[in-house]
């Protein structure tokens, strides 16, 4: 059985990083998405014997998730009456439902997609403080947000509940929080500045890439040669 079960739900890309539309083409932002989407996945699959699944309707998405070695989940349709953040929360019960069936009481991690400066030791070490106690989070870099939902009970199913101040929600549900600094695994990437951050950072080899080919679009200096995770700090709130 998997030490863990990472389940990362992913939005057509149609849809992705609308915060980011003024300072990048569409087709720019889709390969974007798919480039972090594959960083995020070689950190999580290389985290404690993880099994990893991305939950998406989105063709493109599913292809990059199986090539990383990702097992993918269809993303159901919306129930009617439900928002998009609904949809994700349901889309997420149903993964861990699955995940649990075929190992019952495994680990489960709900894990945002763009995390491109994420390293497997900063899943590990979140892991290891949720195993500790049972259900953690960890919040962004501007504490609001989730990115990840850490669920080492199995007493009780996954209950995320992702969207606005989500941070809180899943606090004020008994949910504690890992207050390690972890700046890769907290950089989730929405904005420009964020990207910034991410290559100040140290971002992975799919994002390099990509940012090396189309660094000339950015609204700030990319610097090419660095691939490597930085010592410089990003903002990190809920972490110190």
């Amino acid at each position: 059985m998997p030490a863990v079960h990472i389940l990362v739900p992913v939005k057509a890309l149609g849809l992705a990083k609308s915060r980011l539309a003024h300072a990048l083409e569409p087709d720019a932002r889709a390969e974007l998405v798919l480039a972090m989407l594959e960083d995020t996945l070689a950190a999580a699959r290389n985290t404690d014997d993880a099994v990893v699944t991305v939950i998406t309707s989105d063709h493109r998405v599913a292809a990059v998730a199986r090539r990383s070695g990702a097992a993918v989940l269809a993303d159901p349709p919306a129930a009617s009456g439900q928002d998009r953040q609904d949809s994700l929360n349901a889309a997420l019960r149903s993964a861990a439902e699955h995940a649990r069936d075929d190992s019952p009481g495994v680990d489960l991690v709900a894990l945002q997609a763009d995390l491109p400066s994420l390293r497997p030791h900063e899943l590990a070490e979140a892991l290891e403080a949720a195993r500790a106690t049972g259900t953690m989070i960890v919040a962004d870099h501007t504490g609001s947000g989730t990115t990840a939902l850490l669920h080492c009970t199995s007493q009780r199913p996954l209950h995320p509940r992702f969207g606005p101040d989500s941070a809180h929600r899943h606090l004020e549900a008994g949910a504690l929080a890992v207050e390690a600094h972890l700046p890769g695994l907290r950089l989730d990437v929405d904005t420009i500045d964020d990207l910034g951050a991410a290559v100040r950072l140290g971002v992975g080899a799919a994002t390099a890439a990509l940012l090396d080919r189309i660094g000339s679009a950015l609204p700030f200096p990319y610097p090419t040669s660095r691939r490597e995770p930085h010592t410089s700090p990003v903002p990190d709130t809920m972490g110190r």
